[in-house]
């Protein structure tokens, strides 16, 4: 464990985030620390990095992973959610209401759908950004970041903005995506992958340390308006960690997660949401102490994401 070589960060290590960033966000929905919060950015941060390995970065393949996320989480809210909701949450259904479900817009069925309208202003967003970052390189980063910050807060100017449900979804895109872009400046660049480090006890050390820093950081107030340089850190600091150390179980255990990611971020909040929690939260709430409630939600949310999957598979057959 002790010879250079350059750092690989090819989809294992993406799954292995986002196994991380899941069971951060798990974590997170059970009062723990605001640190925890970083699940979201690093996500994020994927969005962008994965964008540019794509063969189109276009309206079509936007539509296409937009399609593949939304076709997800309707089958999860229209099947599952939506039936518990009327039969036992008192739920009463209106079509408006229903539809802004269904793009995140209200989240009284899905209290953590809102990366829904997210991603599809991501979809959209990444068509000229990619372009312009592809051109002009770092002032193009730096412009893209400043003006989506500077719209951020422009937005915090408006008289009870988070009241109105599309300012607080513009201001969330905004807050959000200067770390995807982030993200994909630095996938276009190679500047993780070109990186050359020894792979010895210190350098693992060294890269936990930094990844163990940042994540403290993140818990800071105004933190998140960091994200678009923290994050990679953070990301960056991941990656080596495990390009460095081979901890099989853990890896295989985190890119099983990772691949259910986005299925157990819906599924976990049927624990939560007022009108699905009167019938899956006392399916764990009676279990103590809290690491082990946590542990018992991540279980049965890969497990409810793990069957989805396989339903998904049959019905588009």
């Amino acid at each position: 464990m002790t010879n250079a070589g350059t750092i690989d960060f090819g989809p294992d290590k993406s799954q292995i985030l986002r196994g991380l960033a899941i069971i951060f966000m798990i974590t997170l929905h059970n009062d723990t620390l605001p640190e925890f919060k970083i699940c979201v950015p690093v996500f994020t941060f994927l969005v962008g990095y994965g964008y540019a390995f794509a063969k189109e970065k276009n309206l079509r393949h936007g539509l296409k992973r937009m399609w593949h996320l939304l076709s997800h989480f309707w089958l999860i809210l229209l099947g599952l959610v939506l039936p518990v909701a009327i039969w036992k949450g008192g739920y009463e259904p209106a079509i408006g209401n229903v539809l802004l479900n269904m793009f995140g817009l209200e989240s009284n069925l899905n209290w953590y759908s809102w990366y829904i309208y997210f991603y599809i202003f991501a979809m959209l967003a990444m068509i000229p950004a990619s372009r312009l970052i592809q051109r002009f390189k770092l002032p193009a980063l730096g412009l893209i970041i400043l003006i989506s910050l500077g719209l951020c807060f422009a937005i915090h100017i408006i008289p009870n903005w988070s009241s109105n449900v599309w300012l607080q979804a513009i201001h969330d895109c905004f807050l959000c995506s200067p770390v995807m872009y982030t993200g994909f400046y630095l996938a276009e660049g190679g500047a993780i992958t070109c990186l050359k480090v020894k792979r010895n006890f210190k350098n693992a050390v060294l890269a936990l340390l930094v990844a163990v820093g940042i994540f403290f950081l993140r818990g800071l107030p105004f933190a998140t308006f960091l994200d678009f340089a923290t994050v990679p850190v953070f990301v960056a600091a991941i990656v080596i960690l495990f390009n460095i150390v081979s901890w099989q179980p853990v890896h295989r255990l985190l890119i099983a997660l990772g691949k259910e990611s986005m299925n157990m971020w819906f599924f976990h909040a049927i624990f939560a949401t007022a009108c699905t929690a009167v019938v899956f939260a006392p399916l764990v709430d009676w279990v103590h102490p809290k690491a082990i409630h946590i542990l018992c939600v991540i279980i049965i949310s890969y497990c409810a994401g793990k069957l989805f999957t396989a339903a998904y598979k049959r019905i588009s057959e």
